[in-house]
């Protein structure tokens, strides 16, 4: 990029200067007032302050065509932003196979989701300070000392188009995080040791907040410069957005927004803007060239920026008090606005003496209203209405936007789930080209759950005794003795014989140790399994839950699954549901909330649960068994009769391939023939009263006890 143009050039004077009193070009009398109108330009003094002074008299910064002072890249941002997820794809819309439109009801899936991703990208940024991440629902973006970042998720709220901009927005209030904290001392202090008034504090805090963002960002381009992607997205959208707040709302508010521009977004300078402030623009730059390099540059560039401001808001301002109307015309004004706005009848109500009261008052309250503008500084009334023109660019939060309670209430409800997803590609999924999206909730008790639970308990109560009476034996070490051996421990009981020339007075000890054993037990959660079905499905569950869970030998992941949605709006979803496992004990109840819900997609199911097992079993070469309760064959979207039979066919053997042993169950409405087909070990219990006992035979023979 050509950085070849000095600031003085790009930025260049005219030989006529910009009049705000006459809004318009006009010449110079010599004395740095307008000729038409005799009122002083808007020029601060060069030599004010030695900081105003330094910068003024230093060598004119060089800039390029776009009026970057910086050296940054397209986009006006700190990096190249090619970075491995972005490269050959665009953007994070790409990266995490984002999609232009969604239901309403899948809102909250696709908010918790990319929570989540932006939660890490937050996590790379900096992964020693710690913090919180949310979706704003109050006006706030960041709190440093408490670790705290909101972000705007109504910007997803139809589509995924603007999450590449939502990223940016975490990374950037994550910045903040890390390295603003020290800004926040250095204006306490210096509003203290300086005496500033609250407007004062206001301007120098804006100022602040205009350099920090820059500066923080510029750290970003050192330490993940592919992040500066996301930056650029969100000064994109924000000043394309804001463009036109760039429109002059009063003198020092367009200053402001020349200043804003110049440091975040050069580009939305125009010629007429440059012109009408270049000599502010020549200043800005030359306290600006060195802003970036550290802490203490940047904040020797706010405090210079802030001297020459402040000045230049009292030069305004004692210019508006002179040329403004009094008290009395003020007052004037108001009473004429109030009688065009009363009605006829209104107006007959008061009588002239009471309309002289009324004017009175209004004068009282124009003058007081005088006495503390004058006493708050002549600042006051410069400050008003400059925050709504340029904070919207310069803060990102001014923009914020909140979701409803009732979408935060859904999505804290489905992170308290522990929603995720996963997509499967068709290898993995072996060879299913459709269905082969897998989500995944851990599900909670209620109060209904919990009845449900201890019912089963009672019921299941003999079942469980006597499961546990044998299962408590497995794990437990034995040792063998082997006497009579020609080597090994001597054998004291053998030393009588000695005279005898005997030599096998040795003796060996075997000890059998059970290899830990993982067990599964997934149960079907399609529709078809109703109210009584699902009942005896879910008794066994609780009934082996309850009689493995004192053994630290064998570890159990109880699942459920459906398909094409939990509540009937998953479209190509396989739906699984975690209620016990070793990472999922909190909720000792969950299994109680089984139920049977919409489809079933066996196959992809079983892939599921043995991948997710693997990843969270804690022992090394365990074994492992799968049982599968189901009543029939596979019913889902492209997903039904040989499709789906075969396809489960082939998952069963592809586990069995890694060491799984499997079996199914199959309760009423189960086919033999179907069964065959899919499992290579299964029995029918066609009296669901059976069935714990079934289950319980299948684990004792697996286990040898």
């Amino acid at each position: 990029m050509d950085y070849g143009h000095s600031i003085d050039d790009w930025a260049e004077d005219t030989e006529d200067d910009f009049c705000d009193a006459c809004d318009d070009w006009t010449a110079d009398d010599g004395h740095g007032n307008c000729k038409a109108c005799g009122i002083k330009y808007n020029t601060v003094d060069p030599f004010l302050t030695p900081h105003v002074a330094k910068a003024y008299s230093s060598t004119a910064p060089t800039v390029s065509a776009t009026g970057d002072l910086y050296g940054r890249s397209s986009g006006f941002t700190w990096g190249s932003g090619g970075s491995w997820w972005n490269r050959g794809v665009g953007a994070m819309t790409s990266m995490w196979g984002a999609s232009s439109h969604f239901d309403r009801a899948d809102k909250e899936k696709r908010l918790v989701k990319h929570k989540a991703h932006l939660d890490s990208l937050c996590k790379v940024v900096d992964p020693t300070v710690k913090h919180v991440l949310n979706y704003a629902t109050e006006k706030s973006y960041s709190n440093i000392n408490r670790g705290l970042i909101y972000v705007d998720g109504t910007l997803l709220d139809r589509d995924d188009s603007k999450l590449d901009i939502v990223a940016g927005l975490a990374i950037h209030e994550k910045l903040h995080l890390v390295y603003s904290k020290p800004l926040l001392k250095l204006e306490r202090v210096y509003a203290y040791d300086h005496k500033l008034r609250p407007p004062q504090e206001k301007l120098i805090h804006n100022i602040a907040n205009i350099l920090e963002d820059e500066f923080i960002e510029s750290q970003l381009g050192k330490t993940h410069g592919g992040f500066t992607h996301y930056i650029a997205k969100v000064k994109e959208h924000y000043f394309d957005k804001h463009g036109s707040k760039m429109e002059k709302v009063n003198e020092f508010g367009d200053v402001i927004n020349t200043l804003l521009a110049l440091v975040r977004y050069p580009s939305a300078l125009d010629e007429e803007r440059k012109k009408r402030h270049a000599n502010h623009i020549q200043f800005f730059a030359r306290a600006l060239v060195n802003s970036n390099n550290n802490r203490e540059s940047m904040w020797e560039a706010t405090v210079t920026i802030y001297e020459y401001m402040n000045q230049l808001a009292k030069d305004i301002a004692e210019k508006d008090a002179k040329d403004g109307p009094s008290p009395k015309e003020k007052a004037e004004a108001e009473m004429d606005r109030l009688m065009n706005d009363w009605d006829d009848k209104t107006k007959e109500l008061l009588t002239e003496s009471q309309l002289d009261d009324i004017l009175d008052k209004l004068v009282q309250k124009a003058t007081d209203d005088k006495k503390y503008e004058d006493r708050a500084g002549p600042m006051r009334t410069i400050m008003d209405g400059v925050e709504s023109a340029s904070t919207e660019m310069a803060d990102y939060s001014a923009d914020l936007d909140t979701i409803s309670t009732d979408l935060e209430k859904a999505i804290t409800e489905l992170e308290d789930t522990m929603y995720s997803e996963e997509k499967w590609d068709t290898g993995r999924a072996l060879g299913l080209k459709q269905g082969t999206k897998v989500t995944w909730r851990n599900q909670k008790s209620h109060t209904d759950a919990k009845y449900s639970y201890d019912n089963g308990v009672s019921r299941m109560k003999q079942s469980i005794s006597q499961l546990k009476k044998r299962i408590q034996l497995y794990g437990n070490t034995q040792a063998y003795t082997i006497r009579n051996q020609p080597r090994g421990r001597l054998d004291k009981r053998m030393l009588h014989k000695i005279p005898l020339g005997r030599t096998d007075l040795f003796k060996n000890i075997i000890v059998d140790e059970d290899k830990p054993l993982d067990v599964c037990l997934l149960v079907d959660e399609s529709g078809s399994m109703g109210s009584y079905k699902m009942q005896k499905a879910r008794e066994s569950a609780i009934a082996i839950r309850e009689a493995l869970k004192d053994n630290d030998k064998l570890n159990l992941w109880v699942y459920g699954h459906t398909a094409d949605g939990y509540d009937w709006d998953g479209t190509g979803e396989t739906n699984m549901s975690c209620y016990w496992s070793p990472t999922y004990k909190s909720d000792l109840k969950a299994m109680g909330a089984m139920r049977a819900r919409s489809e079933n997609r066996d196959g992809m199911a079983i892939l599921a649960s043995a991948d997710r097992v693997k990843a969270e079993s804690p022992s090394m070469g365990s074994n492992r068994l799968m049982i599968v309760i189901s009543d029939g064959e596979p019913s889902a979207k492209n997903y039904r009769h040989f499709d789906g039979i075969a396809h489960t066919k082939k998952c069963v053997r592809h586990i069995e391939g890694q060491g799984w042993s499997v079996i199914q169950i199959g309760i009423s409405g189960a086919r033999e023939s179907s069964m065959a087909q899919m499992f290579t070990n299964y029995v029918i219990v066609d009296d669901t009263e059976k069935l714990s006992t079934e289950v319980s035979k299948i684990i004792r023979k697996v286990i040898k006890v």
